[in-house]
């Protein structure tokens, strides 16, 4: 589990949301290869009152690897949904970052493209 710090900037982040945000953001480290495991995530939850109503909460989340940083942010309505789409970006991110650093044996998209064409 990634050790997740967790900051606020006009707005406390109350049990509720660490819970929730330790529960979707904390596995992210299993999807990461097992020679780049995370060193540390730090997510921070902004809430701009001048924003527009549906941009009121944004989430910025910084995940720790080897080589550069894995950064995803969004602004919503809901904190909650705004952690869920961190989280997809982050994944998808996971994955180029992992196809890009994995072994050369084991990328499956190039052996993949090799074969259909």
């Amino acid at each position: 589990m990634i050790q997740i710090q967790l900051t606020g900037r006009k707005y406390e982040i109350d049990k509720e949301l660490k819970k929730y945000i330790n529960r979707k953001l904390g596995k992210l480290d299993k999807y990461l290869p097992r020679q780049h495991k995370a060193k540390g995530m730090s997510v921070e939850i902004f809430r701009d009152p001048s924003g527009k109503e549906d941009n009121r909460y944004r989430v910025k989340a910084i995940l720790e690897v080897a080589g550069p940083d894995l950064v995803a942010e969004t602004a919503t309505i809901n904190p909650h949904s705004a952690i869920d789409i961190v989280e997809q970006k982050l994944r998808l991110q996971i994955k180029k970052y992992k196809d890009k650093n994995s072994p050369r044996r084991f990328r499956v998209k190039e052996m993949w493209d090799r074969f259909r064409d």
